[in-house]
């Protein structure tokens, strides 16, 4: 298992040397840099699984010993190794004091870095086994799966999909929360037939306390399975689901839900970023034509300039493909120089415009497309691998 470091460093020239030295380390994965001393605190409490923290000395507003203390009081498992300018006794013996678990120069060698983060790793799960997963673990020590949709360009279908997953893994009898993280355009609702007063905005407020009522209270309830956490009606308040509580959000559903579904739609936001970010499987859906592929083509470089996924953990999807579609799979892998799901999904426009237009998205009366759902469903592991699309034909026929 990779060691998970986040880096809390306002400079942003040191914290791209350290994600680049760290790339080249086998079994080592940065979660994220944040640039304030709050910023850092805020991940260290919603982050499960975080090994290693790496604090700048010269991070603000607090001061990085202070900061090191209160990771200290709430994470007692956390290790924290400070960054100096000067590594010598006096550095050590202050970051000890802290209680951190060492010192590392601020443009460390490779193997200066390796050694200890490893070591600081090491102690930390050493610790959590040790006294238990503590209150920042997962509740029952409970990890679901995050899987997030976002699409090369609108209409390529990436809500539908994101809907039609969650409807199916709650078929094959996961628990499953859908999350429109479309944040400007959400309109999962219509999709699903609902009306919900609450959505993501009133859980960004409190994202550092969330507790079960307050979830409870958020979440709409579809009687197909899915619970459903909404975009706001509102599209400017978009800005107000900050990264911090993207992370936060997501966590707490993380802990409480088999998999977790994450609508991104085609427009980044902050918040769909994070989610994006943090996925653990990230689907892109691209339909066969040029015009997409080349618009997917430019959402993974740009992911990856802004060093948000590396190319090999993004899985394109081709939707509303067909056997006479000009362009298939293996062309759009050279295209994209990515691996395409081996699931695709073929255009089912009649079947899909009678059941959004009636809220049914359960029902979808095409057995090609319900079988093309399973089968991506089973490939992200979101679906059991015995499950097929018969399933959903019987839940949807009982009722």
């Amino acid at each position: 298992m990779s060691i998970k470091v986040l880096i809390g460093t306002g400079d942003q020239e040191i914290a791209g040397a350290l994600r680049a030295s760290l790339a080249e380390l086998a079994d080592f994965e940065v979660i994220g840099v944040e640039r304030t001393s709050a910023d850092v605190l805020a991940i260290v409490t919603s982050e499960n699984d975080l090994d290693v923290v790496l604090i700048d000395e010269e991070i603000g507003p607090q001061p990085a010993p202070d900061l090191a203390r209160d990771i200290a009081m709430r994470r007692p498992h956390g290790a924290v190794v400070l960054l100096s300018g000067r590594v010598d006794e006096e550095a050590l013996t202050r970051a000890l004091e802290a209680g951190a678990r060492g010192v590392v120069a601020r443009r460390p060698s490779l193997e200066e870095l390796q050694s200890r983060i490893t070591a600081a790793a090491e102690w930390s799960r050493g610790m959590r086994r040790w006294i238990g997963s503590g209150p920042a673990e997962p509740l029952g020590g409970r990890r679901g799966k995050v899987i997030a949709f976002a699409g090369a360009k609108g209409g390529t279908g990436a809500t539908t999909l994101a809907v039609q997953m969650a409807l199916a893994a709650s078929t094959a009898r996961r628990t499953v929360c859908l999350v429109d993280m479309d944040l400007q355009s959400g309109d999962i609702p219509s999709y699903l037939d609902m009306v919900h007063r609450r959505s993501i905005v009133d859980l960004a407020g409190v994202a550092h306390e969330i507790t079960g009522p307050m979830l409870a209270d958020a979440l709409f309830v579809h009687q197909d399975g899915p619970h459903v956490l909404l975009a706001p009606a509102e599209g400017e308040r978009a800005e107000d689901v900050s990264s911090i509580a993207t992370r936060q959000i997501l966590g707490a559903l993380r802990s409480r839900y088999d998999v977790v579904i994450v609508d991104c739609g085609s427009f980044m936001t902050e918040g769909s970023v994070s989610a994006i970010e943090i996925a653990d499987r990230v689907v892109l859906t691209v339909t066969p034509d040029l015009p997409c592929l080349r618009a997917a083509k430019r959402m993974v470089h740009l992911w990856g300039r802004l060093q948000i996924r590396k190319d090999d953990e993004i899985t394109p999807v081709l939707t509303k493909l067909n056997r006479s579609s000009e362009i298939q799979p293996d062309f759009a892998a050279r295209i994209l120089g990515l691996t395409p799901a081996k699931a695709t999904i073929p255009p089912s426009f009649k079947a899909l415009e009678r059941a959004i237009n009636n809220g049914t998205l359960s029902k979808v009366d095409d057995d090609k497309f319900r079988k093309a759902v399973i089968q991506l469903g089973t490939e992200l592991g979101a679906v059991s691998p015995t499950g097929d699309g018969s399933s959903i034909q019987t839940k949807a026929e009982a009722r």
